[in-house]
């Protein structure tokens, strides 16, 4: 038997959390494309932060001009020169023109900043949204909703706000600073080395700090998945919570997570405020030694008042950019465990993507054929053991036996939701290794015990995976689903919304919706998984004439618990501990009297009895006083 390996790019190891470098590595290949826009936003903060080094001195020019005018004002000093009021007025359209730039530049740095954060964040959006999309069934079955949501949330915002951060405010502090330093010295060295000596002060707080921020932040996010994926469930789960009367219950679990929460980042806050004071207490000592060294220089005649002011502007502008460096190793811890929640979603297995190449398959007569199919979820044991089945065009097959036998999971690796660990499945001879995923399912249509209807109109959700139906194709597909005629009774018809999971609808309605949505989809194959279990007799009876409507002629699997629904399948194939125990007719496999016989003599004991499924809606089975009814009820199941 042919085997064929899958050598998934997604099966790469993810970049090693703790190093920067792999860090900037990974996360490179999600700039691509945004080169241009990243480029022009640094070219406007890079201009910012020049003409802001500029500033300073455009001040300094005035003050400086001023102080000379009122020194020539005094008795016995020697007048100047006639332009004076020219001069100064050349001064002050410099300080308004740096001004207005500043502002200017500011506003379209904002601007344009943030179109390329909301471009990137929608381009990681649509990546990581199309490999949840890819991924199989068990990766989902791992994950809670509320979870995976909060995750790819906090991590993408987390992302890109690390990268406006590191490439829109830490690039243009540090040519700030250079540039600041460079016009410091060549206004006074004393002055820039008393700004210098206070410099390191930010970074070091700010670095002790980082290691705890940076456990704090992995820690909120871990905590917030887990309480918004408790919640999520709770709120799918509503029926069984007020069944059970739990509503006070999960509410006080939802706000009891919800106030740690609150008191871890309470304690980070306080935390922070503590560095941030520390640094702001660094800036302040630094600005007081300017201002006491500058006082002196001027009184002892070394220095100007310009020069003096400007050197404060200079520590004012300095200190905010360093602050902002110093965040720069807690910024780049944040967007690393950022990176790990992302890259653990693009980097997770997926065992059943296309391969290179594979082809778009069309089915023509719709022959399937299981050859040795293993399987197992994981590292666990085996679900399925050399599963051999040829089911021929146009036959239906049923797939019977007790609960956890390998039997929905058999009709899973048929439509490609899991991958066989071994073996291999063709449809019309194709290995469906080698197709197309999307091709392969739209000629499968399934109708399943649980059915998932979206909170739309009726319309919308039987015309769901056949896009542009018309109308009058998803009534005839309704009526041939015995649907029309609840359908029509609604206040809004077929505009009517069902509510999330269609809660407005009964358990019959919403399987003869599914059976619309597949007739509508015309697959040539056909799953049924359990889709009249749940029924009330008078339900059941309009969805097996529907299902009559919508097997004939194609080739259909049914998975069925109760034997009466699958008598008259061309074929039942009877399966337990996950292998094929018998098959054929159900007169075959009565005479033969094995696994089934006993299975099918049980089940009619139970009809005859009304312990079964079947028996009449109220009906009891002894007069037993309530305590002992309970525990009848607890030994049958």
């Amino acid at each position: 038997m042919s085997t064929l390996t899958i050598d998934s790019p997604s099966r790469r190891p993810p970049a090693a959390p703790g190093s920067a470098r792999a860090l900037v590595l990974r996360a490179l290949p999600w700039l691509q494309g945004f080169e241009r826009p990243i480029t022009k936003v640094l070219l406007v903060a890079l201009l910012l932060a020049a003409v802001s080094a500029a500033a300073p001195l455009a001040v300094m020019g005035l003050v400086d001009t001023l102080g000379r005018v009122a020194a020539a004002q005094l008795p016995g000093a020697r007048p100047l020169p006639g332009q004076v009021g020219r001069t100064v007025l050349w001064a002050l359209a410099v300080v308004a023109a740096a001004e207005l730039a500043q502002v200017w530049l500011a506003r379209l740095l904002e601007t344009r900043s943030w179109r390329v954060r909301l471009d990137l964040d929608f381009a990681l959006r649509q990546r990581v949204t199309a490999k949840l999309h890819q991924l199989p069934l068990t990766y989902h079955q791992q994950q809670t909703v509320g979870a995976t949501i909060n995750r790819i949330n906090t991590s993408i915002d987390g992302f890109v706000a690390a990268v406006a951060e590191l490439g829109f405010r830490a690039l243009p502090a540090v040519v700030y600073l250079l540039l600041a330093l460079a016009a410091l010295v060549q206004l006074d060295w004393r002055l820039a080395l008393a700004i210098c000596i206070f410099a390191p002060l930010p970074a070091l707080i700010g670095m002790r700090a980082a290691p705890e921020q940076s456990r704090r932040d992995k820690a909120l996010l871990a905590h917030w998945s887990a309480t918004f994926g408790r919640w999520t469930e709770v709120l799918a789960g509503i029926r069984t919570v007020k069944g059970f009367a739990m509503e006070k219950a999960e509410t006080r679990r939802f706000l009891e997570a919800v106030a740690q929460g609150n008191e871890r980042v309470t304690r980070g806050a306080r935390r922070d405020a503590r560095t941030n004071s520390l640094q702001g207490l660094s800036a302040a000592a630094a600005r007081l030694s300017v201002a006491g060294l500058g006082a002196w220089l001027v009184l002892n005649g070394q220095g100007t008042v310009g020069t003096l002011i400007a050197a404060l502007q200079y520590v004012g502008g300095l200190f905010g950019p360093i602050q902002g460096l110093t965040s720069i190793y807690s910024t780049v811890r944040r967007a690393g465990v950022a990176m790990e929640s992302v890259c653990a979603i693009l980097d997770a297995p997926d065992p059943v993507a296309d391969l290179p190449g594979a082809a778009d398959l069309v089915v023509t007569q719709g022959s399937v054929r299981f050859e040795g199919v293993c399987f197992a979820y994981g590292e666990g044991r085996p679900v399925l053991r050399d599963i051999a089945l040829e089911i021929a065009p146009g036959q239906t097959v049923a797939l019977v036996g007790p609960s956890g036998c390998g039997k929905t999971t058999l009709v899973s690796l048929l439509e490609r939701l899991h991958a066989p660990t071994s073996g291999r499945i063709l449809v019309d001879g194709v290995d469906l290794r080698r197709c197309t995923q999307k091709s392969l399912r739209r000629q499968v249509g399934s109708v399943m015990q649980d059915v998932h209807l979206f909170n739309d109109t009726i319309l919308a959700n039987i015309a769901y995976g056949t896009p542009g139906a018309a109308r009058e194709q998803v009534e005839a597909a309704a009526r041939a689903a015995n649907a029309h005629e609840f359908i029509a009774a609604l206040p809004q018809g077929y505009d009517t919304v069902v509510g999330e999971r269609g809660a407005g609808l009964s358990g019959g309605q919403k399987q003869r919706i599914a059976i619309a949505r597949a007739i509508l989809k015309n697959p040539p194959i056909l799953v049924l998984d359990e889709a009249t279990s749940a029924l009330d007799n008078e339900s059941e009876a309009l969805v097996q004439a529907a299902l009559q409507r919508l097997t004939a002629g194609r080739t259909t699997i049914v998975v069925a618990h109760r034997l009466s629904t699958v008598v008259d399948a061309d074929r039942i194939v009877v399966m337990k501990n996950g292998r094929i125990e018998a098959t054929g007719t159900h007169a075959e496999l009565l005479a033969q009297g094995g696994y089934y016989a006993r299975l099918f003599a049980r089940h009619a004991r139970g009809l005859e009895t009304g312990l079964g499924r079947d028996r009449p809606v109220g009906a009891r089975r002894h007069a037993l006083p309530p305590a002992r009814e309970s525990a009848f009820g607890a030994l049958e199941h």
